[in-house]
């Protein structure tokens, strides 16, 4: 089983953090453009240079609280339905930016 102590709880956030959050919401700035129909390489780099910071910090008040959550309470068999009520919530906020 995952580790539940607070070092590892916090270096999966930290994980999270650094890695994971930084490549999704590049993946959902490419997918907003694709949408939109405004791809291409260019502009996704001008989106990310533009929008991640922000969109980062952003995440940065949120996830590590969502994973905290997940890693040290929620039971592991209900930490995907969790993680995924979280980033819909987080989807939502990032659309709307």
């Amino acid at each position: 089983a995952p580790g539940t102590s607070l070092f590892s709880t916090l270096q999966k956030a930290v994980l999270g953090q650094l890695i994971f959050g930084p490549a999704f919401t590049c993946v959902f700035f490419a997918t907003s453009l694709l949408q939109g129909g405004t791809f291409t390489i260019s502009n996704w780099v001008k989106k990310i240079k533009s929008d991640l910071p922000g969109a980062w910090l952003a995440g940065v008040g949120f996830w590590p609280l969502v994973d905290f959550v997940s890693y040290a309470l929620v039971p592991i068999k209900f930490i995907p339905l969790f993680i995924n009520l979280m980033s819909f919530i987080c989807t939502i906020y990032l659309s709307m930016v």
